[in-house]
This record gives C-alpha cells, structure tokens and sequence, in this order.
C-alpha cells in the first residue's frame, strides 16, 4: 500500500454502537488512541450493566455505571492535541507537499451533564476522521470543548479559542501549519453572528484553507461565504429562541395538567413514575420526619447511605443529592416551575398525578428548614465556580491525590478551612463526594505553587513571550457575575417574579457579555508582542487576589496533593504536583 495514499494507518473505532469494535483500514487524519478502545477504556466509556442495588430492578433498563472524573479527564486529554496515529512534523510536511492538507478538528457537546462520559466529543472525534479521509485531509491537532455551549451568554470555550489562535498564528502548538478545519457540522463552530464572525476572520487570515463537514467542503473565501454564514448564524439564533419558547409552553402545559416530567424516575417512585415505591418512599418520608425532629442533614444522609439503596443513577449518596430531593415539592403531590408552585386559576397548586409521600404541610416545614441552612452564597462552599469570590489562592485548583480502594484517584476538590495558626487545603468529606483523609498546610501549598508560576513565568520572558497585565474591567466583570448569581438564587429560593427575574437575567447578561467583549479586544491590543518585558516577580506583588487567581487559572489546569510519608507532619514539597496547560509558547514547567 502506498503511504501517501494512507499517511496513518490505525483502527477505526465506532463508540457509536455498543461494543462495535471494527476495523475499517487505514485512514487518514487522527483517530482517538489505541488504549481508549482497550476492555479498560470501554468499560468506562460503555459501562456494562452490573447488579447495583434495588432500585436498578425498577429502571426500564441496567444504569451504565458512570466513569469517574479522573477517567473523564483522562479521555478528554487524549482526545486533544495531535491525534495518535498522526504523522511526525516533518512526515506531515513532506505529505503536504505531495498534496494532504493538514487540518485541525473541532468537536464540541453542549451538555454531558447527565452521562458524562464524554461519548459525544468521542463519537464526533471518529467521525471528523472519517471526514478527513473522504477529502485528503489529515488530522495534526483536535479542539475539544465538552459540555460547553455555543448559545449561552457568558459561556468560554477555551479550545474554541486556542484554536482560533492556531487559525490566526497559521501554526498548532507543536508547530504544524494549519491548512483548514473539519468538523462534524458548522453548528459545532459556532451559533450566533458574533461567533461566526471571529471564526471566518482568522480562518481567512492565511489564503488557500479549505473547511469541510458531514456536508461536504466549502469555500469560505467565496463572494457569497459570508453572507451564507450570516445567514445561517441567525437563523440559527432564531430556532434556539423558537425551541426554547415552544419547549416552556409545552413544560408548563403539563406541569398545569399535573403530568410527570424528567427523563428518568424520581427516587421514591416507581418506572411509572407514579406509583409510590415501597422501600424507597419509606426512605424519604423517614428522613423529613427525622429533619423535623431535629436531626442533622449528614444524619439523615447516612440514613439513606445504609438503607440499601443508590440515586436512580446509581450513585452513592451525597448531602446535596437527598437535600435536593427532600427540598422538591413533588415529594408531597406539588410541582414547582420556574422558582414557584404550579398553581391554578383560583391560586391553590396543582396536584400531580403521582402518590404523594409526605403531607404539604411536611413538605413546607422541612423545605423552609432546609432554606434557613442554605449557604448566603449558593449550594458550594468552594469549587472551581466560585473563582469570582474564593479565599483562598488555589481554591478551585487543588485536588486530592489519595488513591482509593480500586487504585483509582480521589479526585474531590479540595476547600480551605481556617485553623487556629492559618489555614489547610482539606479534602471535601464522604457525603459531599470527596474521601475527608486528606488535608494540606494552605500557606505552604500556595507559596510552592506561586514559585512554580513565577518560575515559569520567568522562562517564557525568557523566550520572549512577555508577561501579559491583567484586564482593568476584571473586578466589573467580577460584579456582574455576582449580581446574575445572586437573582439567580433569590429566583430558585421564589423570592423574586419571574417578571422580575427575567428583566434582571437579560440586564446582567448583556453587561457580562459585554465585558468579555471588552476584555478579548483589549487582549488583542495588548498582546504581549506589543509589550515591553517586566519584572514578574515584582509586578506579581502589585496583583490583588483576583488578578493573581486569574494567572494561575490561566497557567494550570490542576494541583494535585498526594499523601505524604507516613507519620510525618513536615511539609513535602515533592506531593503537591501542578498540572500545568499545554504551553503555546513551547515552555515547560519545571
């Protein structure tokens, strides 16, 4: 066989179909790695099903056993950048000259929220190799963005953007030049004006590119490309609004006739999702009478952990999850929509056709219960979505690193705490999904890390890629995520009109909008070629918290802490490992 007729010759995998493993021959472009289609890579991409608990017998079908965070990542990190099985840069070069294109993909989900597993971004990754090869196209480096949207205000894409980079820069990362962009369809690019704009502007900043999808190849450098693309941007645009409207009349149309909704059976009831389930009904009506008598969530918690039963899902039990089910009104025959209680024409609420468990009255008293406990700044204490107004340096960054019983990593966040001399970095407890055996001095942690980036800092000066200074506009950005957070949970908790809401949701999105905006075109201004070198360490003193949390975030995708020696209490520079994001400038930590 010819190698320039097939540069890369590597196993087609469909993760399309259950377990359907099959050689099409060799192909070009990338395909997702050999070990991703191992027994081990598809037990956790295609969970068999296995016996869990009770509550499996009542699901229409076994629960695929969904993979953790850590494999989750994993996947996601193989599937980006340059493909297994794609050529060496100097192969590449010398299949370009013989007339391959090399092109980069892009693959994006906009939610993964219930499975997880990363099977969308997967299935479209096989696919754009497919794509490659119908075009004489090869694969050297693929964008993945899961579980982001391309409609939403205020949602990033980060690979979106690295490769709107590449586009612009005429290279990837590792140093291919980027002839075109394949993707499954132009919905996955993008879904608005805006959007569409920016890509077609560096896609068009190098001549002779070419673009294809499941449709075919386009020329984006016709008189009539942009026009198209407008056109279909906008369109698109106008059949989200259509969908989303019709989708909110037909919710409300049933939750007024009482019907059940959801994709799957709430806890407590049956497939049916009417009929009461025995065993578990009797689980949640205990655990609002031992609220009311006076016990603790975490008690009632471990009253559903030792009960013998998993969520629907078949995950073990977590504070959140039984708050979240002991807070719905259905639990008593109600139904809420939109922050607030169906009601009918005369103001009572609409009964459902399910069998309640507990009475309303119950339901009102546990819920406001419930709601006096709630944290002022949402459901987290911590976490990765609350960079905006974290203590702490690195909350949202550290990990914990223990190994658990299956050898798998613990991977919880890990929150600070404050203690009698400073703070620790600890790992969030059982019930709220963590292991709580793990804890780190806060201090020394951040002092590390902050050498580490300082460090690498240095060295990409060093190189010649010059500091970038921190927006001015981040702390007003900052504001206005605030504001849209806080009427979000005044209208969760029905303390606002939908009115209300509404009005203030599209204020506060337009300004948030607004300011990224703001901030890309500043970026671009100041763009670190256009700058003269600075002094890192010095000008790092000079950062407020924000401004120091939003280089870190910029350099690392994690920080993980691992056990130290046993019986030791010193601090072990050696288990706080950063992980740091690809470097464009080609730089690595040290």
């Amino acid at each position: 066989m010819n190698p320039i007729d097939h540069p890369t010759g590597v196993r087609t995998v469909d993760l399309g179909s259950r377990h359907n493993i099959k050689n099409d021959g060799p192909r070009p472009g990338g395909i997702p790695p050999e070990d991703l289609t191992s027994k081990e890579g598809l037990r956790f991409l295609m969970a068999d099903c296995e016996p869990n608990a009770p509550s499996e017998a009542l699901n229409d079908r076994c629960p695929k056993v969904r993979p953790s965070a850590s494999q989750l990542d994993l996947l996601l990190h193989r599937l980006r950048g340059v493909p297994d099985g794609a050529p060496t840069l100097p192969e590449a070069l010398s299949l370009r000259d013989s007339g391959w294109h090399l092109v980069v993909a892009y693959c994006r989900i906009s939610n993964d929220r219930h499975k997880r597993d990363g099977h969308g971004v997967s299935d479209q990754a096989n696919h754009c190799a497919r794509i490659a090869a119908k075009h004489r196209l090869i694969v050297v480096h693929r964008y993945v963005d899961n579980d982001k949207s391309a409609s939403k205000a205020g949602v990033e894409r980060p690979e979106f953007d690295d490769m709107l980079d590449a586009l612009k820069n005429g290279s990837t990362s590792a140093g291919y030049p980027v002839d075109g962009v394949v993707c499954v369809s132009d919905d996955r690019l993008y879904r608005d004006v805006h959007t569409f704009q920016r890509f077609l502007a560096c896609f068009t900043a190098h001549a002779t590119r070419v673009y294809a999808d499941g449709l075919g190849a386009y020329d984006l450098y016709s008189e009539d490309a942009a026009q198209r693309g407008l056109l279909g941007a906008a369109a698109a645009r106008a059949e989200i609004s259509k969908q989303g409207h019709r989708a909110k009349l037909n919710h409300r149309a049933r939750a007024e006739r009482g019907e059940p909704v959801g994709p799957r059976r709430p806890f407590g009831w049956k497939a049916d999702k009417v009929t009461l389930h025995p065993g578990e009904s009797k689980v949640v009506r205990q655990g609002v009478h031992s609220l009311l008598q006076g016990r603790t969530l975490t008690a009632v918690t471990q009253d559903f952990a030792v009960s013998g039963y998993t969520s629907t899902l078949g995950n073990p039990w977590q504070r959140q999850t039984v708050k979240q089910i002991l807070r719905n009104p259905r639990i008593c025959g109600y139904r809420k929509l939109d922050g607030a209680l169906v009601r009918d024409p005369d103001g009572v609420p609409v009964l459902g056709l399910w069998e309640p468990i507990v009475s309303p009255e119950e339901w009102h008293s546990v819920s406001d219960l419930l709601d006096r406990q709630r944290h002022p700044g949402g459901w987290s204490r911590g976490g990765a979505h609350s960079r905006e107004s974290a203590r702490y340096l690195l909350t949202g960054l550290v990990r914990c690193g223990r190994p658990l019983v299956d050898g798998e990593l613990c991977g919880a966040p890990l929150h600070g705490h404050p203690t009698k001399a400073s703070y620790e970095y600890r790992c969030r407890a059982a019930l709220d999904g963590g292991c709580g055996r793990l804890s780190r001095q806060g201090p020394a942690v951040d002092e590390l890390i902050t050498e580490y980036a300082l460090t690498r800092l240095d060295q990409q000066g060093a190189l010649g890629a010059h500091t970038v200074l921190p927006w001015p506009g981040m702390q007003e950005l900052e504001t206005a995520r605030h504001r849209k957070a806080t009427i979000q949970e005044q209208w969760y908790a029905g303390e606002m009109t939908d009115s209300d809401y509404f009005s203030q949701l599209t204020r506060e999105e337009a300004q948030i909008k607004r300011l990224f905006n703001e901030r890309r075109v500043w970026a671009v201004e100041h763009h670190p070629a256009a700058q003269e070198r600075v002094d890192v360490r010095s000008h790092w003193t000079e950062l407020n918290m924000s401004a120091k949390r939003e280089t870190l975030f910029r350099l690392l995708e994690s920080v993980v802490i691992r056990p130290g020696s046993k019986g030791s209490h010193r601090f072990e520079p050696a288990a706080v490992v950063p992980v740091w994001r690809p470097s464009k400038s080609g730089v690595q930590a040290t």
